[in-house]
């Protein structure tokens, strides 16, 4: 509960408003609880067992034409998803370029680091794009350009290129334990583009 609304309706709600319409949700654990009637569903029923990219590869058939990927637990300001939808390249992530002002909790959970093309800048007639080098819990600190948020859009190209790299990764047995943040280093890895959107908080 967040307010007096499910985080998930949030969710669901902040997606539409930027003009998504056709929201899949992924479901694992206690599955029966996510039952919003405006959205379809894809179940993980091995959850327990594999991680995130495997729950995405559940959800393949929907990553067509331009979409969205985004956690089912985040928050965040809308104008995040409009800069994301508004960029040309075909793989856009939010990356919080403030991510040294989020406390440090080891038992938080994972947080995914990138390393970019460039550090961001408050410049504003720098409008030099950043692009992904790399991403995950294990990017030394001193490389570390932003933390990503979980949220991702992808163009029509965008959406073919990831579910050909889910499909690869099912064919090499990496698919089941590996998270977003190495299906987005393997796209980087093998030479696809991955844009980075600097952000400044605004997110949870």
């Amino acid at each position: 509960d967040i307010r007096g609304q499910p985080l998930l309706r949030r969710l669901v709600a902040t997606l539409r408003e930027s003009g998504v319409r056709d929201v899949t949700v992924v479901r694992g654990y206690k599955k029966d609880m996510i039952n919003l009637p405006s959205i379809r569903t894809a179940d993980n029923d091995l959850y327990a067992a594999t991680g995130e990219a495997a729950s995405l590869a559940c959800a393949k058939d929907h990553i067509r034409d331009a979409c969205v990927i985004a956690y089912g637990d985040i928050l965040f300001r809308r104008f995040i998803l409009d800069e994301l939808i508004a960029a040309d390249d075909d793989i856009v992530l939010a990356v919080d370029a403030h991510w040294q002002e989020r406390p440090f909790d080891p038992e938080g959970g994972y947080r995914a680091f990138a390393a970019c093309s460039r550090p961001f800048t408050r410049d504003l007639l720098d409008d030099e794009p950043a692009f992904l080098a790399r991403l995950g819990d294990d990017v030394p600190k001193n490389q570390v350009n932003g933390e990503w948020i979980g949220l991702a859009r992808l163009s029509a190209r965008g959406s073919e290129t990831v579910r050909s790299e889910l499909e690869a990764m099912l064919a090499d047995g990496s698919l089941a334990r590996a998270s977003l943040s190495q299906l987005f280093t393997r796209l980087v890895e093998r030479g696809h583009t991955v844009r980075a959107v600097y952000v400044t908080g605004q997110w949870l």
